[in-house]
């Protein structure tokens, strides 16, 4: 079952159609802030977003839904 969070779309880091790209921009992240960074989708074939996994939306009328694809936890 799919986990969901909510965002505020104005926090995100970093967009990209490619995973890959995606994952070098949440690992640099991770690297540069010690911060755990998660890459989320809205809807399958859509872009990949990664958003700071402490940060998550506090108005939930200016929030999106995104599904979580990968979390980047450690230095990989």
């Amino acid at each position: 079952m799919p986990e969901n969070v909510l965002f505020n779309p104005g926090q995100m880091i970093s967009s990209s159609y490619d995973y890959e790209e995606a994952y070098l921009a949440a690992k640099i992240y991770r690297k540069k802030t010690k911060r755990y960074p998660l890459i989320v989708q809205e809807e399958k074939g859509k872009l990949y977003y990664v958003f700071d996994k402490d940060q998550p939306a506090t108005n939930k009328q200016t929030s999106k839904s995104y599904q979580i694809i990968k979390r980047i936890e450690k230095d990989e």
